[in-house]
């Protein structure tokens, strides 16, 4: 720091400052701000002879009195005499979320990718950055196209030039190149990790557009959220044992959830030439038919297999008589057992393609298993379910009429005289509970092995959770087919990237949710610091929320701050947590910025 005076020339006349002069701690450069301002000296002298040496006294003031110094600062700042206009503006703040994303952008080939679409089709507009963009909407502020296209303004990187039109457009090219951007996804993806192609987990879910009108994809059918008046598509996703998807299958909404299968499967053995893969799925797509053809083309399967609705009386029998059973204390203190049954399939389908009878023959293994916790779960809800029915039949068959279509109403029956409970169903439905089976055609099946294929079902229904609530994938807004088609793919890319993410995180000892990732991330925020002169004008401020994780503990069992949890998903991603005050160039350099920064 060194406080001087200093007499400046603008047009002919020479005007008088205390000025400190010191090197910018940040950019290293010798710059300088001025304390206090005198005006032209003409001026000073005229109405002071002595102005000069009063000027002097300020100056040893200043340097002698440190208190004096920060006063004169202080005032400086505060009083009106800005450098520039500028600093009177409020900041805009910014979020470094698209800077986490970007590398894995690039990992997974889509930089490439679209670029090159980009030449091929001689497209007018970025279309790599106008799908990235699109693709961080859903994952941090999913919303519309409009909507998100308002926000653009909101992050460190510079999407100022994309325009709402291109985004619509933007999802033709994802219709038209869903296979082969699936294809490059999966390349990539098989360098970033050791993939398991031998087991792919597969399900199907509705999603659903706020409208009426049906067309090719957007029809009525059996809908999984219960909106049976609105119109939806079907979606089929096949994922690996990682939870990150394969492949995917948009059907029109009419779709039976059965007939998705093959088609998904099919289409998956082909792309990738596998010729050893175990299907695993629940028991709604364990139709015979199914079953038949995966085990003609070869592969081996598990799925769900109630035993009191797939299994004949003599079965049933066989499967609840007490010899053959294994049991096991499993580690929760679960007692847990398990049963292997040979079956032989030999009967005669429906196909619903064709409406004809179908014969399957085939040999498969039943596993039944039976769980002191299930048996706790399932006792209670279904004595929870009696109980509202014996309620139900107590207030009269009025009430029952009027009541509406529960699962405790399969426990009442009505005749033209009288309404009751249903005491066999009750019987029935007891004797099974704490009871669960598969089928298999594996070989000598490891009944523990297959049992946890199994179970690692809740992975998609993961996948479909995140589709759902984190990226709000429905209801749909746009409505032509091919913009629904567009709409799907980016979310399946931004699903990819966020089950990634996870992985990255997971993998260093980082596990927690996408919630908790993008709270974090966007809880720091970024502002240029504006009406500063020289070296400072790229200057940005950084900071945090002050939060807590909902459910991020630290080493001591507490609560981590945003703060941390943000720092640690920068480290974990191999970026670096940025200070209080930085630049430009070591925002780019900290979070490996290839895009334009605001």
């Amino acid at each position: 720091m060194a406080i001087s005076i200093s007499i400046k020339k603008f047009k002919g006349r020479e005007y008088v400052y205390i000025v400190d002069n010191y090197r910018d701690p940040i950019t290293k450069r010798p710059t300088s701000r001025t304390l206090v301002s005198f005006g032209s000296k003409e001026k000073l002298l005229a109405a002071d002879l002595d102005a000069m040496t009063k000027v002097e006294q300020k100056l040893k003031e200043l340097q002698n009195d440190s208190l004096a110094y920060s006063n004169t600062v202080e005032q400086r700042l505060s009083s009106g005499t800005a450098v520039s206009p500028e600093q009177f503006e409020r900041p805009t703040c910014l979020t470094c979320t698209p800077a986490v994303f970007h590398p894995l952008w690039e990992q997974l080939g889509l930089t490439a990718y679209f670029r090159n679409c980009r030449n091929n089709y001689k497209l007018d507009y970025d279309l790599d950055k106008t799908v990235f963009f699109s693709c961080i909407s859903r994952l941090v502020k999913p919303s519309s196209k409009l909507s998100s296209w308002r926000q653009r303004r909101s992050f460190i990187t510079d999407f100022n030039d994309i325009e709402l039109q291109r985004m619509y457009d933007s999802l033709d090219v994802l219709a038209d190149h869903k296979d082969c951007i699936i294809k490059r996804l999966n390349q990539s993806i098989a360098n970033l990790y050791q993939r398991d192609l031998t087991v792919a987990l597969y399900d199907v879910s509705t999603f659903y557009f706020e409208s009426f009108n049906e067309g090719d994809l957007r029809r009525r059918g059996m809908s999984k959220e219960h909106r049976t008046q609105e119109t939806q598509v079907v979606l089929g996703l096949l994922i690996d044992a990682e939870g990150i998807p394969f492949t995917y299958e948009l059907f029109p909404g009419n779709t039976a959830e059965t007939g998705t299968l093959m088609q998904v499967i099919s289409r998956f053995k082909k792309q990738y030439e596998v010729k050893d893969v175990i299907v695993v799925a629940d028991s709604g797509l364990n139709q015979l038919i199914n079953l038949d053809r995966l085990h003609k083309e070869g592969m081996r399967f598990i799925v769900g297999y109630p035993p009191y609705v797939k299994m004949s009386a003599a079965e049933q029998k066989q499967f609840l008589a007490a010899d053959g059973w294994q049991w096991l204390n499993s580690s929760d203190r679960d007692r847990w057992g398990y049963k292997l049954l040979p079956l032989q399939i030999d009967k005669k389908v429906q196909n619903h393609e064709t409406e004809e009878k179908v014969a399957v023959s085939f040999s498969a293994s039943c596993i039944g298993t039976f769980s002191q916790h299930r048996f706790n779960h399932d006792i209670k809800e279904l004595n929870l379910k009696w109980n509202r029915a014996v309620n139900l039949v107590n207030k009269g068959k009025k009430a029952v009429a009027a009541a509406n279509r529960s699962g405790y109403k399969a426990f009442v029956k009505v005749d033209t005289q009288k309404a009751e409970v249903n005491y066999k169903l009750y019987d029935k439905r007891k004797k099974w509970c704490g009871y669960s089976a598969l089928l298999t055609n594996i070989e000598n099946p490891d009944p523990a092995f297959v049992y946890g294929k199994l179970r690692q079902l809740w992975r998609i229904e993961d996948n479909f959770r995140m589709l759902k609530t984190n990226l709000e994938a429905r209801p749909v807004f746009v409505w032509t087919d091919k913009h629904i088609r567009g709409h799907f793919m980016l979310n399946y890319i931004a699903l990819v990237m966020q089950k990634l993410l996870l992985k990255t995180l997971r993998d260093k000892g980082l596990d927690i949710s996408a919630v908790e990732a993008v709270a974090a991330l966007e809880s720091m925020k970024i502002s240029r610091l504006k009406g500063l002169k020289k070296a400072n004008n790229n200057l940005y401020s950084c900071s945090n929320i002050d939060a807590m994780s909902a459910a991020v503990k630290n080493a001591d069992g507490e609560n981590m701050t945003l703060k941390k949890l943000c720092d640690e998903i920068l480290r974990a991603c191999d970026l670096e947590p940025l200070n209080s005050l930085e630049t430009a160039s070591t925002i780019r350099r900290k979070l490996k910025l290839t895009l334009a920064m605001q």
